[in-house]
């Protein structure tokens, strides 16, 4: 006997059709455990009610192309009809885990590939085989029951429940297609684009029109994760007016859900004048790339107790501005842990040890596709800059060889 999750969903007569669908698949395979309802809202077309849905955990014999048959099957009695993709429906049943390991077909792939995305799915593997791994990451699906992030607002939520905030940069639509298939809470589009993206120095040399580029390119692949822009050096340095101006813009021409911005006390009236403005802002201390020439250097901020006091006091100083958050880049373990004890709002740590509310890196860092760069603080998750080489020789070489294109490759 095979195990397997199956996901329903309907916002058309939801209780209904829930009811239903379930009725029609007990006739076919045995079901051993139903999670509870849980409502959300429709992803991307708004204009329709939300959706209810609900997990099963079955035993069959049935192969994953035969249930895939009986789902579509079941999916045509309980009425279900033909609609544009993200349209209302009477019920669709997803499957998102085989007992079997991965399966790889033309219309079925096992891992689901959204299961990490979706809270909801997440929240229905980790009841309902939460001490199997997931086939692809290893990753055990109780661990994967995490609450979801839809708008800044929900940062303090994460914070209140103990849970950890995780925030990777991303500066283009490819890389931003696949974060919006994970189950990352945010995502920063970093001033560093200078250095990862155009091979600068430094980050001074970003302007406000690359800022809302990168921006909108990340924004067209990740359409419900809260992304947040940086405003560039001297964007809003110059006066409160020009900077409700250029945050305005970011917000309005890139689609951001908020700005993020450098400096501490001397910069509160600025940030409660954008936050007066509706303008949502997370706050930056410690190490501050914008002031490296004045600060002469990357290192660690905030060993000296005057340096350390002063952070302290931005750090409160941001939050009293109105801040939703604030990056602590470079400092200290122990400070990162005594300011986030003092604060109301999450602090999101990069450099600055385990005891942040949340990390933030830099995508290219993590993946391993910048090896110069190695700071004590970056664990690199993945090796892609040498499979990037790799691949890249394997091409040459089938080319070289005229080995590609094959005659299946041709037309």
């Amino acid at each position: 006997m095979h195990q397997y999750v199956l996901v329903l969903g309907s916002n058309i007569e939801p209780k209904k059709h829930l009811k239903q669908a379930i009725f029609h698949l007990q006739k076919y395979v045995r079901i051993d455990k139903v999670t509870e309802v849980i409502s959300t809202p429709p992803y991307l077309n708004h204009d329709q009610a939300w959706f209810l849905n609900q997990g099963l955990l079955i035993e069959t014999n049935l192969l994953p192309s035969d249930l895939l048959r009986l789902c579509k099957k079941i999916e045509q009695e309980v009425g279900r009809k033909k609609r544009a993709r993200y349209q209302a429906r009477e019920i669709d049943i997803d499957i998102v885990y085989f007992s079997g390991g991965k399966v790889q077909l033309p219309d079925l792939i096992l891992p689901h590939p959204a299961n990490f995305a979706r809270f909801w799915v997440r929240h229905f593997l980790a009841e309902l085989i939460p001490d199997m791994k997931d086939a692809d990451t290893l990753i055990p699906y109780r661990n994967m029951d995490v609450q979801d992030m839809k708008s800044i607002q929900d940062f303090a939520r994460k914070k209140t429940a103990g849970e950890k905030i995780t925030i990777l940069t991303c500066y283009d639509y490819t890389m931003a297609k696949l974060i919006s298939q994970t189950s990352l809470d945010a995502v920063l589009v970093g001033d560093s684009l200078g250095m990862v993206m155009k091979g600068e120095e430094d980050t001074l040399a970003v302007s406000i029109e690359e800022m809302i580029y990168h921006t909108k390119a990340v924004r067209r692949a990740i359409r419900d994760k809260v992304v947040i822009a940086d405003m560039p050096f001297l964007s809003y340095q110059v006066s409160k007016e020009k900077a409700i101006e250029n945050a305005g813009r970011i917000l309005q021409q890139s689609g951001a859900s908020a700005v993020k911005l450098e400096g501490g006390e001397e910069f509160a009236d600025v940030i409660s004048a954008l936050v007066q403005s509706s303008i949502p802002v997370m706050g930056h201390i410690g190490l501050k790339p914008q002031s490296i020439r004045q600060m002469g250097g990357y290192f660690l901020v905030g060993k000296e107790k005057e340096v350390a006091d002063r952070l302290v006091k931005d750090a409160l100083a941001l939050q009293e501005a109105g801040c939703f958050a604030l990056v602590a880049e470079m400092i200290p373990a122990s400070l990162c842990k005594k300011i986030s004890h003092e604060l109301a709002i999450p602090v999101i740590g990069i450099g600055s040890g385990p005891f942040a509310d949340g990390q933030v890196l830099v995508l290219q860092d993590m993946l391993g596709l910048n090896p110069e760069f190695s700071p004590k603080f970056l664990r690199r998750f993945a090796n892609l800059g040498q499979e990037v080489k790799n691949a890249v020789e394997h091409y040459c070489h089938a080319v070289r060889q005229q080995e590609y294109p094959s005659e299946q490759e041709s037309y």
